[in-house]
């Protein structure tokens, strides 16, 4: 220890146990010399021996004296520098090494330390409480003592320490409308064990009402009586406000989806029969005015003739399309027969164009909606039909793998093929890569495919490959699809 440097309790013991080693090694030297004359080897000088045998127990008497003194006078130097007074010499002489008072600091220190980490303990869970704005409280069901947290307090809108913390004072702050409710579940609480939980509100002295969640929970004694209460209460104001919100929205959804399917149904019935019948006058005009008609006014008349025919044909798509997944009839069906029913369906494309359909063998059972199902291949498989090569008769193959949780489909084409910068934008609606007079359509097929595939939890593709034609990848759950929550 150098000078001027203020010793530590652990410096005090060192010192002490430094004086109960020297009270030891005392003896040890008394016992070395009690050895000496006991095997001293001349029988004449056995007088010297018999000397030194009288002369240990005074050497080993003064040595430990000394050996006290000398300790005392450290600890009086060590107390001196560390500013406390030096204990008074009953307490020296009953503890000459100073055991009772190190164990005494020791004991002061665990006690510090422990008030120290129960402040930390209280400070913790106080932010906690605070971040989540829940506040806990805690009584006793015979003596009728609670206890609030601070945050139960600030909740209530009241400062701790200005109010008991009673069942009473708490339902003063219960809105009046919720109070009688909440009056009956704490009396049936006290009675009963168990846990209860009710959203309700208070009025806070500013005059602010809040909504709040409450948990009550009885805990019983030994005997099984009701014994202690411990509650919680949550400030849940902002949550609620986002639920009505959020309900709010949902109905505006619903009431939404509703005007589409009125639109639908305006548009399949009084807009398509319009067209119908511009489409019928044509005809009869076409009829009446053959011999006429010269060759700009059959061009024109056929100008007519093709507008309306592919906004019928838009309308439909549009139709198609908003009641995806509008009518669900979902069950199990196998794939073979979704695809034979597209293909019967463009049997006259695939004889027109003189293609070749080749579909893969034990096609799996899936799940969903078979209609739909039949939609997305007349799809899939009519696009490779249309957007063929002019020199090269269509060649089509269905393909399906196992992928662990999913199937792979895959619809493979040799036509004029899409260009990897238009990957992801051939499925959104009306999105054309060529002009009507070189390929028709609407460009409602592929996003009819898409939103039939999300719907059901799968996801599609442009699968990059080398060669001409497009590959489309699409997969499909093995089993039910479950919407996300807010999906």
């Amino acid at each position: 220890m150098t000078a001027g440097t203020i010793p530590r309790p652990r410096e005090r013991i060192a010192a002490r146990l430094g004086l109960l080693f020297a009270a030891l090694a005392a003896i040890l030297v008394g016992i070395m010399a009690l050895a000496v004359w006991s095997l001293w080897p001349d029988e004449a000088d056995r007088s010297l021996g018999w000397l030194l045998a009288g002369l240990v127990p005074l050497l080993v008497g003064l040595s430990f004296l000394g050996g006290l003194a000398i300790g005392q006078r450290v600890d009086r130097r060590l107390a001196a520098l560390d500013g406390s007074p030096p204990p008074p010499a009953a307490e020296r002489w009953s503890d000459p090494l100073g055991l009772a008072a190190a164990l005494d600091d020791l004991g002061r220190r665990f006690e510090q330390s422990q008030r120290a980490a129960e402040q930390r303990s209280r400070a913790l869970v106080a932010n906690a409480e605070r971040v989540a704005q829940l506040g806990t409280s805690e009584r006793d069901l015979q003596s009728g003592i609670g206890v609030w947290s601070d945050e139960f307090h600030a909740i209530l809108g009241l400062v701790p320490g200005s109010c008991v913390s009673s069942q009473e004072v708490f339902l003063e702050s219960v809105h009046p409308g919720d109070r009688a409710e909440m009056a009956e579940i704490l009396r049936s609480t006290n009675a009963e064990t168990g846990c209860r939980e009710v959203d309700f509100r208070i009025v806070r002295p500013d005059g602010e009402v809040r909504m709040l969640h409450g948990r009550a929970e009885v805990s019983c004694d030994a005997a099984g009586r009701p014994a202690r209460l411990k509650a919680t209460i949550q400030d849940i104001t902002e949550r609620k406000r986002l639920e009505n919100e959020l309900d709010g929205l949902i109905r505006e959804l619903w009431r939404s989806n509703e005007e589409l399917e009125q639109f639908a149904y305006v548009a399949s019935h009084d807009l398509r029969q319009p067209l119908r019948v511009v489409g019928s006058y044509v005809s009869l005009l076409e009829e009446e005015l053959m011999g006429s008609l010269g060759g700009e006014s059959l061009e024109y008349m056929g100008f007519v003739r093709d507008g309306v025919r592919r906004m019928d044909r838009l309308i439909t798509d549009l139709l198609a399309y908003s009641r995806v997944g509008r009518v669900i009839g979902d069950a199990p069906f196998t794939a073979a027969e979704a695809v034979r029913s597209a293909l019967a369906d463009l049997q006259i494309e695939i004889e027109d164009s003189d293609a070749t359909v080749n579909v893969a063998e034990a096609l799996p059972t899936l799940y969903g909606d078979r209609g739909e199902m039949e939609r997305l291949f007349l799809n899939l498989i009519g696009n490779a039909l249309k957007y063929r090569r002019p020199d090269q008769a269509p060649h089509v193959s269905v393909e399906c793998e196992d992928a662990g949780d999913q199937w792979l489909f895959r619809v493979r084409d040799n036509g004029i093929g899409i260009p990897p910068e238009h990957a992801e934008r051939v499925f959104g609606i009306f999105q054309r890569l060529h002009a009507r007079d070189e390929y028709e359509g609407t460009g409602v097929g592929l996003a009819i495919v898409k939103k039939i595939i999300d719907r059901h939890g799968g996801t599609i593709r442009v699968e990059p490959h080398d060669g001409p034609g497009a590959v489309l990848a699409f997969s499909w759950p093995k089993g039910p699809h479950q919407p996300e929550a807010g999906g």
